[in-house]
């Protein structure tokens, strides 16, 4: 197993009222990418929404969800936003 990085996640909208905060600092495995620190979260937050229903984002540019994090990384998932004319 590789050693442990320390990241930043920030929930957005509906995903901040499940989740009950909009940051939370989590330490994950070094080889980690995006999607493994989604799956961290479901299991810590059981009510979140599926990952086909969200976006991830690495230091503040959308990623693909098999993006690596590194140490200090800030990852945020936003779900879609609707609305507007």
């Amino acid at each position: 197993m590789a050693v442990a990085i320390a990241i930043r996640v920030r929930f957005f909208a509906r995903l901040r009222e499940v989740a009950g905060k909009d940051i939370e600092d989590v330490k994950i495995p070094g080889d980690a990418r995006v999607v493994d620190v989604y799956e961290a979260m479901l299991r810590a937050h059981p009510g979140l929404p599926p990952r086909d229903s969200v976006r991830g984002a690495l230091n503040h540019e959308f990623v693909d969800w098999s993006a690596k994090v590194a140490d200090g990384d800030e990852v945020a998932f936003i779900p879609p936003v609707s609305g507007g004319a």
